[in-house]
Order: C-alpha cells, then sequence, then structure tokens
C-alpha cells in the first residue's frame, strides 16, 4: 500500500478537530498516511501550509514541531516528482549591498507554487540572502539574468522602474528560419499593444539567432511574437510547430539596462556567459 501512496500525488485542506494531533507532523501523518520522513522533506521544500488562527493569515510552514490548535487549518501538497526531481544552481553574477543579478537555468522556477519554493530561484536566494524579493519573473524553460531585492525598499524602487518601464530587457534567442535583417513586431497580445524589436547575430542553415528587446511586458512576449510571425523560438514547448529541440528553450535573458535608484549611476550589465559556461 505504501508504495502506491508513495508514487501519487496527495493533496489536502483540513480544520483541525477534536481527536487530531496538535503537533503538525503527527496531523499530516495521520492525514496522509505517508512516512514522516517523507513528510520532513515535503515540509522542507515548503508544501505545508498552516492558518494557526480564523482570521489568520495562511502562511507556508517548515515546523515539523508546530504546534496547531482548534483553530487552526491545514494545507497540504505532496508531488512526489517534485520531491525527488534534480534543482539547478543559480548563482550571484553582480553583487550590491541592497540588491543583486542572479543567472537562473533552465528548469528553475521564479517563485514557488503551492507545492513547494525548493524548485526555485527565489528560495534559493532566501537560503543565501537571509531575506529576497522577486521584482519581476522569467519563464521556468528559460535562463538568463534576473534581479531580486534584499531589502523591503529595494523591493519597492525596482518595482516601480519596471512599472515605469525603466528597464531595459534585452534576450539571446535562437529561432527556426532564417531571418535576413532586423525587424520590428507590433503585433497585440491579450488585446493590449505589444512591440518587439530584433537584430540579427547569426544565421545557420535553418536558423537564426537573435538579440531581442521587448518594449512591452506582455505574457510570453518573445515567444508568442516570434511564433505569430512565422519564426518559433527552438524548443518552446507550447508555441510553433517543428521547433522541438533536444538542449530545450533556445531563448536567454542577456542583459539589463536601468540606472541604480540609488546610486543614480547607470548599470549596463551582459550576462557572462564563459564564466559561467552557458555560451549560447
Amino acid at each position: 500500500m505504501n508504495e502506491i501512496i508513495y508514487n501519487k500525488r496527495i493533496t489536502f485542506k483540513k480544520s483541525v478537530r477534536d481527536g487530531d494531533s496538535l503537533v503538525l507532523i503527527d496531523f499530516l501523518a495521520a492525514h496522509s498516511n505517508l512516512s514522516k520522513s517523507v513528510l520532513k522533506k515535503v515540509l522542507n521544500n515548503g508544501g505545508v501550509w498552516v492558518r494557526l488562527f480564523k482570521n489568520a493569515r495562511l502562511m507556508r510552514n517548515r515546523r515539523a514541531t508546530q504546534e496547531i490548535n482548534l483553530d487552526s487549518s491545514v494545507e497540504f501538497y505532496y508531488d512526489p516528482k517534485l520531491t525527488a526531481m534534480e534543482i539547478p544552481e543559480a548563482k550571484e553574477v553582480f553583487k550590491s549591498r541592497e540588491w543583486g543579478l542572479w543567472y537562473k537555468p533552465q528548469g528553475l522556477l521564479s517563485q514557488g507554487t503551492e507545492f513547494g519554493d525548493h524548485c526555485s530561484i527565489l528560495r534559493q536566494i532566501e537560503k543565501a540572502k537571509n531575506k529576497a524579493w522577486l521584482v519581476h519573473r522569467l519563464d521556468r524553460e528559460a535562463s538568463g539574468l534576473m534581479l531580486f531585492a534584499y531589502t523591503k525598499n529595494a523591493a519597492r524602487l525596482f518595482s516601480e522602474l519596471w512599472q515605469k518601464h525603466e528597464v531595459r530587457k534585452i534576450y539571446k534567442v535562437e529561432v527556426v528560419g532564417v531571418i535576413a535583417e532586423a525587424g520590428e513586431i507590433n503585433l497585440e497580445l491579450d488585446g493590449k499593444p505589444a512591440r518587439t524589436t530584433y537584430t540579427v547575430l547569426e544565421t545557420g542553415a535553418h536558423t537564426s539567432k537573435l538579440l531581442v528587446e521587448i518594449h512591452t511586458g506582455r505574457l510570453h512576449q518573445i515567444r508568442r511574437h516570434l511564433e505569430m510571425i512565422g519564426y518559433p523560438v527552438l524548443g518552446d514547448p507550447q508555441y510553433g510547430v517543428g521547433n522541438k529541440n533536444t538542449a530545450g528553450l533556445r531563448l536567454m535573458a542577456f542583459q539589463l539596462i536601468f540606472r541604480d535608484p540609488f546610486t543614480q549611476k547607470e548599470i549596463n550589465f551582459q550576462l557572462p556567459e564563459k564564466e559561467l559556461g552557458v555560451v549560447f
């Protein structure tokens, strides 16, 4: 029976009732039939959420010995695939006291889900820096530069820069098809204006490498825009036909240009590909 349970996704939302254990890990063991060693992994990975009192905030809880009470409620999210997966490691590539630039490899989420945050770059940075705030996102399949704030004030200031479109975001992308010259895409996405520009870095027999800049922030803007004009991104699992690629999605956040809100100096940073061993 244990073998069947351990290979299935398990989720539940339960209120604490009379007769339940008032120690979190014992409560979880009684309601999940999972071993305590597995439950400790789920807790550590961030798959357990607790509301201690009726009007309290539901929060991720990692403490096996957390005391709960009859006013508490618990949400549990277990996916054996996530628990067992190998997590790629992010690296800080530019250091500042208030913020930093990090390299996110393919396969790493920007932030966690209800099933956990162990597979997210945000959690890795929280462990390294004690506290961190997500300013912007990068698709799980993509790699490249991400900026993180280390204080609430930095998070606020950088969020304002992003909202005001005062950050230039430039990507390296490889697409199916030969593109001869630079271009601009002005096609609405989700009923909203969207603008993407690109220059050609290199062309092969059947593919092109581009330097792409987005001037609006629509969902999957680069991937959707390039697919719309007939040049889908190599390895894109969602958009395009005939663009499968064993190396995964060929889209990398390569360069960020902005004014540091603390020093007012212009930051123009390109990903150090050779140092990281991730030459595009």
